[in-house]
């Protein structure tokens, strides 16, 4: 029982650093150029994950027939999908990113669905019906307060961006372990994050930076990825992938709870609603129907907000 327990506060610890990180990092981007922000961490973050790789005692390899589905991984995983996420983030709440974040499974459904690579069974679909419509009441569509923001757009096009990542790795994890594709994708997308970081970074008085971003940003580039993939690798290896993933339902709501005392958040009742609704509608996609993509699911890294 007190292996168990450790087991599932190890799991807690990393849904808690996901949720953290939003936060954190929400606040950071108010203060400094979000693509400077992203790049600066991804720079300290990709040798780290190649060190990382290194300590662990695996050989780093890659195949030449995989270099166009590691280039579409990375940037699906990575490149593509910082660029609207960290933007959406700071054009939004950090509960709202990782809510909205958060309906990449459902967007995964739709894509093997659509390429025929699964057959989806129709709990899954209901379930992700009942998110769309948690969805929907979050924004206000039934309240009369619709209040759409632009951050909430890119933070569902992040969303839909890494169900490619999802996709895409399922196929490539046959010959690479998580950790080694991890760091090949990662450093594919520093160099696709460079030519929005770069100049960014050029146009950043690093100077007169504070501190307060800069423990933020090594909060960023630690811990979201480096100090709890392997937390989560080894979880998912205890409990299965099933079981580890359903702790992962519980960062939209850490997010929502600790924004509350870190940048004073405060939410309309139909905002909880639709939350709910939503979270409940996700649980539901993955109770009445399970897929072979569900170990990707579970070992994704997001948010890489997460």
């Amino acid at each position: 029982m007190s292996r168990r327990l450790l087991l599932y506060l190890s799991l807690l610890y990393v849904v808690f650093a996901w949720a953290l990180n939003t936060v954190l990092a929400k606040q950071a981007v108010v203060q400094i150029d979000p693509l400077a922000f992203t790049f600066m961490r991804f720079v300290v973050m990709t040798p780290l994950a190649f060190l990382l790789v290194r300590l662990t005692g695996t050989r780093i390899h890659m195949e030449r027939r995989d270099l166009p589905a590691l280039i579409a991984c990375g940037a699906c995983g990575y490149g593509v999908y910082q660029y609207f996420w960290i933007v959406g983030l700071k054009y939004t709440t950090p509960f709202a990113s990782s809510l909205l974040g958060a309906m990449s499974p459902i967007f995964t459904l739709a894509i093997v669905a659509m390429l025929g690579h699964e057959r989806v069974r129709s709990g899954r679909w209901f379930g992700s019906a009942v998110a769309m419509l948690g969805i929907a009441i979050f924004e206000g569509a039934f309240s009369g307060a619709t209040s759409f923001r632009i951050g909430d757009l890119l933070t569902l096009a992040a969303a839909l961006v890494f169900a490619g990542y999802n996709v895409i790795s399922a196929r490539l994890l046959d010959r690479y372990t998580p950790l080694e594709l991890l760091a090949i994708t990662m450093a594919i997308g520093t160099i696709m994050i460079a030519p929005g970081g770069i100049p960014a970074l050029v146009h950043t008085d690093l100077g007169a930076v504070s501190w307060d971003v800069w423990w933020r940003l090594i909060y960023a580039t630690l811990f979201p990825i480096l100090l709890t993939y392997p937390v989560w690798s080894h979880g998912i290896s205890r409990l299965g992938a099933g079981r580890a993933s359903i702790f992962s339902f519980l960062t939209p709501v850490l997010t929502g709870l600790l924004s509350i005392p870190i940048v004073h958040a405060k939410f309309s009742s139909y905002e909880l609603v639709g939350a709910a609704v939503c979270l409940g509608g996700m649980i539901l996609s993955y109770v009445l129907g399970r897929t072979s993509l569900t170990a990707i699911w579970a070992q994704r890294t997001l948010p890489l907000e997460r």
